[in-house]
């Protein structure tokens, strides 16, 4: 058996007829999925045979169905009855990847390949795990070696796409997947996989497409499902109740039974609580910038704050958030059931998911209802779907009336706004307006180039139409990938401007570098419908403002919640000859006065508004968790 990603099976070595005959079976049972069926005859086969090939054979099919941990022993096992089998050292490594350690299952690699230097399974593997540990270089090394060893591994070929998208080479990646779907039209990892990148390419439209036919494929992938519903936010032709109806059959598909209510919890509605925090992302990410000034700030007379962790190479920031800490728990190799056990010992009140649908998020753990009161929260501009999620939480500028009618969750509203940033040490100072220099107003984005797609450019087109001198500026990490630039070079095109008007940037490593490629333009057009959240707070913290275009759900009205709270709302268009129009005002004589204010005193107003007050937020923050704590023990 080989799948995308994992060691084969070993059918090898069993010379009992009758029992090589059941193996044969269970082999053919774990091809097709049908985990119940052949975990049932391995398990017979070992009660009269402990064989390392039956014993490894049962390991992977445990991995792959989330109860890695029970593999270990398995795996133990076969390893004492034959030290140097290559396919259990192999499957090992698999199951300590599995667990979200990756570092440990390179040792296990490293130990297969010693054994059997050609073994390719364990080359693939071993450059997946190199790839998380964020050794990219040797990871391509791996992937290389293993394709030129066996040219048609198609889990090789599909990871190692994986890692051409996540460097940026997306041109790359997508060839490697449209290879995959010439040789074999069904195969559901390709098409989950280009539709990734083609999504980090601006294409949300024929990456839809391609998400929708992987998840035909196979239904049992959430996490897939979950990239669909991600990649319908960056689309404006999908109506709001299409998009709310896909997150509810995602619930209703992915999400088992909810475990039974926990009958001891103290209802008591004032008393200190015990508040869980949920995400992937405590560590260099977004996330874990905003929500780093609530930990800091929060009221430990009122809350005890518990952080799971579910990041697999954690980092400085991530190390910062555990010193904020009451509780650290370290989930990401966790199943979900045990994750809500582990819950339930710690006895949260009130848990937190910080990640909806995103990478590495834990809603299957939330579906199973582990805590009293769940929420979700700034991580995910929608519903997540999920029926024991019963809060999320936001502000009136993002989701406005009305929009309760698009969520399975109740709202709860931050006053003062939904975001909190925490300002960069490291940004340089302020510079003079850029137009002083060039005799010309500039543009730029700075957002991810899933967010810049079509429609957004277009918009950006009529601005740069109606303004014969002004130039534009892109900044992201995929431009670095040529192919991609010739991508929105043609877009500018298609949309009447020269491309010699559009300077396209590659992303840079160093985040003073990227706070000054943001200085050196005037006015940051936002993406639309998705809009920006963190580099809008930076542009507005390097003096330059951002001139967005509300819509009508969650993703395109962050940046007028964003420009509210520093009081810029004249920056927010509610519709496009607005948004154009404003554009050219702040091109003429009487807009570079306006630019020049801003860009000298942006900074203080931005550091002295509720953006960027902590305690503020904090205060916010807990009297939402509280009102849903209360709300449930009047209920309960």
């Amino acid at each position: 058996m080989a799948l995308p990603g994992r060691a084969c099976c070993d059918p090898s070595a069993v010379v009992v007829p009758s029992v090589e005959e059941r193996f044969a079976v269970a082999v053919a049972a774990q091809e097709s999925h049908e985990y119940a069926k052949a975990e049932a005859v391995y398990r017979e086969i070992l009660l009269s045979e402990e064989h390392p090939a039956v014993l490894v054979n049962l390991a992977q099919l445990l991995g792959d169905v989330g109860r890695a941990e029970e593999a270990l022993p398995l795996l133990g096992r076969a390893l004492e009855l034959e030290p140097e089998r290559v396919n259990t050292h192999a499957q090992l490594g698999r199951v300590y990847e599995h667990l979200g350690k990756p570092a440990v299952a390179i040792l296990s690699y490293e130990r297969a390949l010693a054994l059997d230097p050609g073994h390719v399974g364990a080359m693939n593997n071993m450059a997946s795990a190199c790839a998380a540990t964020g050794d990219r270089e040797r990871a391509f090394s791996l992937y290389t070696r293993a394709l030129k060893l066996e040219p048609d591994c198609e889990a090789a070929l599909v990871n190692l796409g994986v890692l051409l998208a996540d460097v940026g080479r997306l041109s790359d990646a997508i060839a490697c997947y449209r290879e995959l779907l010439r040789r074999d039209p069904t195969h559901a990892s390709a098409h989950c996989n280009i539709a990734n990148a083609l999504c980090k390419q601006g294409r949300g439209g024929e990456a839809l497409r391609h998400l929708s036919e992987a998840i035909t494929l196979r239904q049992d992938r959430p996490l897939w499902h979950s990239n669909l519903l991600l990649t319908l936010q960056y689309l404006d032709a999908i109506p709001r109740e299409s998009i709310f109806a896909e997150h509810q059959r995602w619930a209703r598909i992915h999400c088992r039974n909810p475990l039974p209510p926990d009958l001891g919890v103290d209802r008591d509605p004032h008393r200190r609580l015990r508040v869980g925090f949920v995400s992937p992302d405590f560590r260099s990410h977004a996330v874990a910038f905003f929500t780093e000034p609530l930990f800091r700030e929060h009221d430990p007379e009122k809350l005890e704050f518990f952080a799971y962790s579910n990041v697999v190479s954690p980092d400085a920031v991530t190390a910062r958030l555990r010193g904020l800490a009451d509780g650290w728990r370290d989930v990401a190799g966790l199943t979900d059931a045990a994750f809500a056990a582990l819950v339930r010992e710690d006895r949260i009140d009130v848990l937190v998911d910080l990640a909806g649908h995103t990478a590495g998020h834990r809603l299957l753990t939330f579906g199973l209802a582990p805590a009293p009161v769940q929420v979700t929260y700034l991580g995910y501009p929608d519903t997540v779907g999920v029926p024991a999620v019963g809060y999320r939480v936001t502000d009136r500028w993002c989701d406005p009336p009305g929009s309760e009618r698009y969520h399975v969750e109740r709202l709860l509203y931050l006053e003062a706004g939904l975001h909190c940033y925490s300002p960069p040490r490291e940004a340089p100072e302020l510079g003079a307006p850029p137009r002083g220099k060039n005799g010309h107003i500039t543009f730029g984005s700075f957002n991810n180039t899933a967010k810049v797609t079509s429609g957004t450019i277009a918009k950006w087109c009529k601005v740069l139409a109606a303004l014969p001198d002004a130039r534009m500026v892109m900044k992201a990490n995929t431009l670095g990938d040529p192919k991609t630039v010739i991508v929105y070079q043609e877009l500018f095109a298609r949309g009447g401007i020269d491309p010699a008007r559009v300077t396209l940037l590659a992303g840079t490593t160093e985040h003073s570098g990227h706070l000054r490629a943001i200085s050196d333009v005037d006015v940051v057009l936002d993406a639309y419908p998705y809009h920006g959240t963190t580099t809008t707070c930076e542009a507005l913290y390097m003096g330059v403002p951002v001139l967005t275009r509300v819509g009508d759900r969650h993703v395109s009205r962050v940046g007028l919640s964003l420009l509210t709270q520093v009081g810029l709302e004249s920056f927010a268009a509610h519709d496009d000859d607005t948004f154009v129009a404003r554009a050219v005002e702040l091109a003429s004589l009487r807009g570079a006065a306006e630019l020049a204010e801003l860009r000298y005193g942006l900074r203080a107003r931005m550091l002295a508004s509720p953006l960027c007050d902590g305690k503020l937020k904090a205060r916010g923050l807990e009297r939402c968790l509280r009102e849903a704590w209360q709300t449930w023990c009047g209920s309960a």
